[in-house]
């Protein structure tokens, strides 16, 4: 590490470093009795290669293989997977084991550990596997667990005298996961300098980033505990990237020595930062607005200020961010800032649903004659139509969206004026009207994608007024074609009875964007054959000659030990850079790990990879219980989590099918907490339950994926205003939002089925 002499000085007084320090050669191997083999056909050792044979069945299926194939393989590896723990838990250890078997054992005592079997694992860590070298970390952790943390000290021989020689040119993973067990069982040991050695060596600059950055964390805790904040300080500062948890940590202890300002700062600039994560930006943002309050408040600089306004607005907090619009007492530099700051106030009014002050502030802006250009003017009076919108005054809002595309005719604001009108116009005017609005918006838009859009629009309205012709001669006329288009002419045509005209309609929707929704319906429409390649033919449905190496043994060693983030930093960098053969055992254990969607194949290309059967022995008994499909719940969870067994969402929502307590506890006949919702099992299982009963209700998957995101209530609204439920009925759906998400569950739920052969859900 390049810190200075006096931070060099300073550390080795807070860590009681002995130089150089190790593992003493006496940890890593006992010596005994040449080992006997056990013979060939130990109980575990069978069980075990029945469960991995059953397993490479069900990557071949996974892989290459039918939804039929991989539900059967599913069976038989969980049968064979149950067989092997309860073997693991009653058969008899060997006292001995041969040299070729010694990899087979290995892999059995980590078994054993994972399936909680830690004084069996013990047995053989200490009998015949002593000399495993790879497994010490392991064998110190369980010691620890049965006996006492000095116990497990004892086995990794931590903390090391001056005698031992520790560094070596090529470290391992390995010196990672005894660093890391070193550390965390010196804690619980309550030897906070054996704790600190443990950690200063993972900050070397051969370990990975993942854990140096835990290293300076967890270290620069210990530091601030004993009192030692400077030194703390000095070790987040120098490390040349921080995650956002040392981020924060930083600017607490940057706070605690006295200096908000620069603390503010740092967070001010962590939150303005697009690249990161909204959940980061998010805490960076909230802790910075509890110290930027008076004179740190306006130490800032003009540009500072707005930045941290902005973020705290993009991070969906506009009514705190208009609180630190407000305690600013420090004025405007110029008149450009003093401008800049009204329109930012007036557009914080209106995302903090405050209305009547929004419209207010707009108008304000709108009539000051310093305006200066067209499209400034435009982009005002389109925030103010917005706010008349919410305050349900028609007519205000609808002169001012006018108005918006008049003064932007040639610009995005006005394309965007024209169709926010035309969107009031079909919600609360007849169909007629709504239809000649539309024509009049679709003359103010250059955008080929939107226009072809308002040309959807207005054929719906003709349908919805009785005007089969009306909406032939729209959807025929001259303008933008996409799929969309398309397939609205062919369902015209066919509604007319006119087949012979909608199957050429609905296949060219097809070719266009065949997993949209309306290329999806098209196809069914037209009985076109099931293609998973149509609009991708390059694309591969079957990996027909996979092979996959294993995935690197460190990574499951430190996954074992605790240190989940960098066993998993080990596994998608080889997933995503080592060879063919290499990445795919990566891939394999990554999913394995409930991590999908990550290879170095493009996933445009590779369908099995982006479409995996993510939790599939869990999907597959849910799917039988409440007689659903299987892609269908796929399809959902892929929607709601991104397949995230622990995405939790600022509603509430939980898990892979983003449940609610409430919702869950119901269902469940239990009061549930949220932890128990990150399960995915469970979380799977009360999800399909709540589908079940939507579909029992509305009959239909496309009603029942509304209700599971725009609610129940608000479906049940829909249908009794119109009870057939077919594909005009999805379009007319009132929020964008849950539209556009029962179209994007029905295509993603056909490609899911397409991809893996599977008959097609009703």
């Amino acid at each position: 590490m390049n810190l200075g002499r006096g931070v060099w000085v300073g550390a080795a007084l807070a860590v009681f470093l002995h130089a150089p320090l190790a593992f003493p050669s006496t940890a890593w191997a006992q010596s005994g009795p040449s080992p006997r083999s056990p013979g060939p056909s130990h109980e575990i050792l069978t069980a075990r290669a029945a469960r991995e044979a059953a397993r490479s069945r069900w990557l071949t299926a996974r892989w290459s293989g039918t939804l039929a194939a991989l539900r059967e393989a599913q069976v038989r590896w969980d049968q064979a997977s149950e067989t092997y723990r309860s073997v693991l838990r009653t058969a008899p250890l060997p006292a001995a084991i041969s040299t070729r078997r010694m990899d087979a054992w290995t892999s059995v005592a980590m078994d054993l550990v994972e399936n909680g079997e830690w004084a069996r694992g013990l047995t053989l860590l200490r009998g015949p596997l002593a000399s495993e070298r790879s497994l010490v970390s392991i064998h110190a952790l369980a010691a620890a667990r049965l006996e006492s943390p000095a116990a497990g000290l004892r086995v990794l021989g931590w903390p090391p005298d001056a005698r031992s020689s520790f560094r070596a040119e090529r470290p391992s993973a390995r010196d990672e996961a005894q660093l890391y067990v070193a550390a965390t069982l010196s804690d619980s040991a309550g030897s906070p300098r054996s704790a600190r050695a443990a950690r200063w060596h993972m900050l070397e600059e051969r370990r990975p980033d993942r854990a140096r950055s835990w290293a300076r964390y967890s270290l620069a805790r210990s530091l601030l505990g004993s009192g030692e904040p400077l030194l703390a300080k000095a070790i987040l500062s120098r490390a040349p990237s921080r995650t956002n948890q040392e981020t924060l940590l930083l600017a607490d202890i940057t706070a605690a020595t006295g200096d908000t300002a620069a603390a503010a700062r740092s967070l001010i600039a962590a939150a303005a930062r697009g690249d990161l994560a909204t959940a980061d930006r998010y805490a960076s943002a909230k802790r910075a607005a509890g110290w930027v309050q008076g004179a740190t408040l306006d130490s800032l600089s003009e540009r500072e200020w707005m930045s941290f306004v902005r973020a705290l607005a993009d991070v969906g907090e506009p009514s705190l961010a208009l609180r630190v619009m407000e305690g600013r007492r420090k004025p405007p530099p110029d008149a450009a800032a003093a401008s800049e700051r009204e329109n930012v106030r007036a557009s914080l009014l209106y995302r903090a649903r405050r209305y009547e002050a929004s419209s207010a502030a707009y108008r304000v802006l709108l009539s000051r004659p310093g305006v200066p250009s067209s499209g400034s003017r435009a982009d005002l009076a389109l925030g103010l139509a917005r706010s008349l919108r919410a305050l349900h005054d028609f007519a205000a809002a609808d002169s001012k969206f006018v108005l918006a595309a008049a003064l932007d005719s040639a610009g995005t604001t006005g394309e965007t004026a024209a169709w926010e009108r035309v969107r009031e116009w079909e919600d609360q005017r007849t169909p007629r009207e709504a239809a000649i609005v539309l024509r009049w918006a679709r003359t103010r838009t250059r955008t080929p994608s939107l226009a072809a859009v308002m040309r959807v629009h207005e054929a719906v309205a003709w349908i919805r007024a009785d005007s089969l012709a009306s909406a032939d001669s729209t959807l025929g006329g001259p303008g933008p074609e996409d799929a969309r288009v398309f397939f609205w002419r062919g369902w015209v045509a066919l509604a007319q009875g006119d087949s012979s005209r909608a199957l050429p309609s609905f296949r060219r929707a097809w070719e266009l964007d065949p997993w949209s929704y309306e290329g999806v319906r098209a196809r069914e429409l037209a009985r076109l054959r099931v293609d998973a390649t149509q609009g991708n033919p390059d694309a591969r449905v079957r990996h027909t000659s996979r092979v996959a190496l294993p995935a690197p043994s460190s990574a499951r060693i430190l996954d074992l030990v605790g240190f989940h983030d960098l066993s998993l930093d080990i596994l998608r960098s080889c997933a995503m850079g080592e060879s063919e053969a290499r990445a795919n055992g990566c891939v394999d254990a990554l999913e394995a790990e409930g991590i999908y969607r990550v290879g170095h194949a493009d996933i445009d290309r590779d369908l099995r990879l982006r479409f995996p059967p993510a939790f599939a022995g869990a999907v597959f008994r849910a799917a039988d219980e409440e007689s659903l499909s299987p892609a269908f719940i796929w399809t959902i969870m892929r929607l709601e989590s991104g397949y995230n067994p622990a995405a939790r969402s600022r509603a509430g929502a939980l898990g892979l099918l983003q449940l609610i307590v409430p919702t869950a506890s119901r269902l469940a006949g239990r009061p549930l907490s949220e932890d128990s919702l990150l399960d995915p099992g469970l979380n799977v299982r009360l999800g399909a339950m709540y589908l079940r009963r939507l579909v029992r209700e509305f009959g239909d998957l496309r009603p029942a994926s509304a209700a599971y995101n725009g609610g129940e209530e608000a479906v049940r609204r829909w249908i009794a205003a119109r009870p057939r439920v077919d594909d005009l009925w999805v379009e007319l759906i009132p929020y964008r939002e849950t539209r556009e998400y029962v179209k994007q569950t029905y295509a993603a739920m056909r490609r899911y089925e397409a991809v893996y052969e599977a008959t097609p859900a009703r």
